[in-house]
């Protein structure tokens, strides 16, 4: 039965029906005849994006009166809600065209680059006379890896301080005259380096193979290092997504490692055997926390151990005293003390992949406790994976791992959107302009390996943004326009620190990341460093 001519859903619905009729004739060839002549086209991505919106605007007004005892109006939302997810990415990765802006800077401030031509930097810090520093990561998904090494910046000028290290180095601190690095690899390690005197390890053994790797390095109030190391795989089970990112074929064996003990519920996934001659002769079954190919039994207790995959460790400054400071954390990058002292994480979420998909799960922003255990592999973001907003499109209902979770240690003090891959932060100073606000470097979507392109609303990332954690209002500070510059302005952020001598916020890129099926592939020399001052 077709709604009352006056209901708002029937207003929206004949909206949305003129403007797809008028932009399928606006695309048609041949001429097209418009009031006003050729002067008069809208622009498409505009005309896309318009459509979008009409579309989102139906959502409601289909749910509201789906609401009122239309139930048959709710498959109707679902194809709007689809419709409107469609048209946002078309409208995003429309081609760039002469005269549209290539970034979006906040009005006030100018921005400039410092150095360019880095590889797969991933880092800035200062010492105590406000020195600054780059680091060199490495990169270790696929061949390429590129040097692993600090570098001094003075003006144009770089000079090695540290090298040789053990790509990738995701975080990196000075203390008291010393280097501190966190560097990942098949047997992650933190090391020191005195300058003139070499490098030496202070912890070995870190579980840093696989999808993810170590954490930023932050210097606590109490004298203690801290740092994290990420989980081997996207939630839990090894599965046919680690073969492809490279790293199964060279650690067989490799799984996740709980900190603590953990009961499983015995949940098995299928998958084509990858390390037979031939995968698609043999099959295999997997559990949680379990070599490929190794399945779980009912009621299993699986041992914590100290060297865990997804925790926070905390060390003190030569090494001794390890211990696990929190843990189910799935992939902390980002490590920060706030002005008041509380150790502040991000931690990126799920990814829909892998035999275990998980999607539309945030990047968050949590403050980290002692003890604290944060819900990974069975809570995204502070809510269970059972919950409906983590169904991936056209699979089954995610299921727990876990047959008895430990208590959760709270709720994120953000949510950023899904696949932003939020990296490193830091907090304004004053003279900055928003002070205290947090400053996040958002890498960017690695669409089509980390999720379907087609449920992205718009493409997340490529940006910087600012979050007033008092109101949770999250603003854009700095957006690439148009990824794939080559090192024209910045790509991926992946690290926003201020200066303690100049005040100004510095900024680590990247460079190019492709991510194409089956594959990253990162463009050397396009990383480049850049400072934002107030005018």
């Amino acid at each position: 039965m077709a709604p009352p001519a006056g209901r708002p859903l029937a207003r929206q619905a004949l909206a949305l029906h003129l403007r797809e009729i008028d932009l399928l004739r606006q695309a048609a060839p041949g001429p097209v005849e418009r009031a006003g002549g050729p002067e008069a086209f809208p622009d498409p991505a505009l005309l896309v994006a318009e459509l979008a919106e009409l579309a989102d605007q139906a959502v409601s007004e289909y749910q509201l009166d789906a609401g009122e005892g239309q139930e048959n109006l709710a498959s109707l939302a679902e194809v709007a809600a689809e419709k409107a997810r469609v048209l946002r990415a078309i409208a995003a990765q429309m081609d760039w065209r002469p005269g549209q802006a290539d970034f979006v800077l906040e009005p006030g401030y100018v921005l400039e680059r410092v150095v360019s031509g880095l590889t797969y930097p991933t880092g800035v810090l200062f010492d105590n006379e406000g020195g600054v520093y780059v680091v060199e990561g490495g990169f270790t998904y696929g061949p390429a890896k590129g040097p692993a090494r600090v570098l001094k910046v003075d003006g144009p000028r770089l000079s090695t301080v540290a090298e040789g290290l053990q790509g990738p180095v995701t975080g990196a601190l000075w203390h008291e005259g010393a280097l501190y690095t966190v560097e990942g690899g098949a047997s992650g390690r933190l090391a020191r380096t005195v300058p003139g005197q070499g490098t030496e390890s202070l912890v070995t053994g870190l579980r840093t193979f696989g999808d993810h790797y170590g954490s930023e390095l932050a210097l606590g109030p109490d004298g203690h290092l801290y740092f994290g190391v990420g989980v081997a795989t996207n939630s839990g089970v090894v599965g046919w997504d680690n073969y492809v990112f490279g790293w199964l074929p060279q650690v067989p064996d490799g799984h996740d490692v709980p900190a603590r003990d953990l009961r499983l519920v015995g949940e098995n996934y299928w998958d084509l055997n990858w390390l037979a001659p031939d995968p698609r002769r043999e099959q295999a079954w997997t559990g949680a926390f379990k070599p490929f190919g190794t399945p779980a039994r009912p009621g299993e207790l699986i041992r914590g151990r100290r060297m865990a995959s997804g925790v926070l460790y905390r060390v003190r400054p030569d090494g001794s005293g390890l211990e696990i400071f929190a843990d189910g954390l799935r992939n902390i990058f980002g490590l920060r003390f706030s002005p008041d002292g509380q150790l502040l994480a991000l931690n990126q979420g799920f990814d829909s992949r892998g035999n275990r998909p998980i999607d539309g799960d945030w990047d968050s922003l949590w403050e980290v406790h002692r003890g604290g255990w944060y819900g990974w592999p069975d809570f995204a973001s502070g809510l269970p994976v059972t919950a409906p907003r983590f169904r991936p499109r056209g699979l089954p209902q995610p299921r727990f791992l876990l047959l008895e979770h430990p208590p959760l240690a709270g709720q994120p003090l953000l949510r950023l959107p899904p696949h932003s891959a939020s990296m490193k932060f830091d907090f304004a100073p004053p003279g900055f302009g928003f002070a205290g606000q947090v400053f996040i470097a958002q890498f960017g979507a690695g669409a089509p390996l980390t999720t379907d392109p087609r449920a992205l609303s718009r493409i997340p990332g490529f940006r910087v943004v600012r979050a007033n954690l008092a109101s949770g209002q999250v603003r854009d500070f700095y957006v690439n326009l148009r990824p794939g510059s080559g090192g024209a302005w910045p790509e991926r952020p992946i690290d926003a620190k201020f200066c303690p001598r100049d005040g100004c916020l510095y900024l680590v890129d990247f460079g190019v990341l492709e991510a194409i099926p089956g594959h990253f592939i990162p463009h050397a020399g396009t990383g480049a460093l850049w400072r934002i001052r107030r005018e």
